[in-house]
């Protein structure tokens, strides 16, 4: 088992026709409820909801049927000895929106059992017997990764289970948010935060709820944009098998091929393959480049200075490694040093060679979609 191999989504043929979660159903307001605690949260909201419908037709009656009742006459001349104030009336609206505002806070801080509403203080307070995903958020995308060391780039989770989220953010400030199971929080850079939810009706992989980034947080925001699958526990067992060793089975000829467009799925918010200037340099013609010596880095040196031999990469295999797990060692002239993050510990040298070959033959594959072009060829 390669525990930790970067393994993106369940196989892109098995999830290339899942449909989204998404429709009003039987509420107006809010998406499907499909966490344990959505509904009681739904409640709490339809009844601030309600509250401010009262209180504004309340008011708006009120203002107008006064307006009516108590215009002045034409001519008439205003009173200065009417009373400067009313006791009972200013006690009617300071104690009853004391206790509306109180009986809100404490509903949303710590929620009711009795009416199933949870509050704040049980949203983040995981059971001791969740199953625990570490997300970490970074420009632009999303991972996860499960106890056993498998690596994705939608969230999977088991039905009928308590889910733990450790968040972080490897740059700046995201969001997690996934509007059917009602949950939504910060991650933070330099800093961990939990969250947790549980879904009891499995969607399989033909379905799927929404996973969004509700922070901007840079030009590549829309594509933080993910899925939620939520499979039986035996399905889930499944993938999670199939995940941590989907890269073993690949004979190495074929790596560039089969998992090199799977890999590239986590490089191509920031690299095209049809030379448009993306956070980092576009991979069309990019060995050419490496070989022929062209282009240059930040710090004046160029390819030819960097590799050969007896120089600091003996071949530009050597140096695209390099460049994976250590981005801010060379970095290409007129591009951010913090454009890219590293992958160490994500990639291991198989998953690192099925991108070197992808490089390599850039092209044959689709420079939109990132698909193989000889697919049907090799078929036929």
């Amino acid at each position: 088992m390669i525990s930790s191999v970067l393994a993106i989504t369940a196989s892109a043929m098995a999830t290339a026709q899942a449909t989204p979660l998404i429709g009003i159903g039987d509420d107006f307001w809010l998406p499907p409820a499909a966490s344990t605690f959505a509904e009681g949260l739904d409640q709490m909201f339809h009844f601030i909801n309600w509250l401010c419908y009262f209180f504004f037709a309340l008011i708006a009656v009120l203002m107008v049927v006064f307006v009516v009742k108590y215009r002045a006459p034409k001519g008439h001349s205003f009173r200065t000895d009417g009373p400067t104030h009313h006791l009972p009336m200013e006690l009617t609206w300071l104690i009853i929106p004391l206790i509306l505002v109180i009986v809100i806070f404490w509903l949303g801080f710590a929620g009711s059992k009795t009416l199933g509403v949870e509050g704040y203080v049980g949203l983040i307070t995981p059971p001791r017997n969740a199953y625990e995903i570490q997300a970490t958020a970074k420009k632009w995308s999303w991972l996860f990764k499960y106890p056993n060391g498998v690596m994705s780039d939608d969230l999977y989770i088991p039905a009928g289970e308590p889910i733990k989220m450790v968040l972080r953010a490897d740059d700046v400030l995201h969001s997690f948010f996934i509007p059917n199971f009602r949950v939504k929080r910060d991650c933070v850079p330099e800093r961990y935060g939990y969250l947790w939810f549980q879904a009891d009706e499995p969607t399989g992989h033909s379905k799927f709820h929404h996973l969004f980034c509700a922070e901007y947080c840079g030009t590549g925001h829309s594509n933080m944009n993910r899925r939620v699958f939520v499979l039986s526990r035996p399905d889930f067992d499944a993938w999670l098998a199939k995940e941590a060793s989907w890269l073993d089975v690949i004979p190495d000829d074929e790596l560039y091929f089969k998992a090199g467009p799977k890999l590239f799925a986590r490089c191509v918010t920031c690299h095209s393959l049809d030379g448009t200037r993306l956070t980092g340099p576009s991979w069309k013609g990019l060995w050419d480049r490496i070989n022929e010596g062209s282009g240059r880095f930040t710090d004046g040196k160029s390819y030819r200075d960097l590799i050969g031999p007896g120089k600091q990469f003996q071949t530009p295999e050597d140096y695209i490694r390099d460049s994976i797990l250590n981005p801010a060692g060379h970095v290409v002239d007129t591009y951010s040093p913090a454009g890219m993050p590293t992958f160490k510990g994500q990639l291991n040298d198989k998953a690192i060679d099925a991108l070197i070959g992808m490089i390599r033959h850039v092209d044959e594959f689709d420079p939109k979609t990132g698909q193989w072009l000889k697919a049907a060829e090799k078929k036929e």
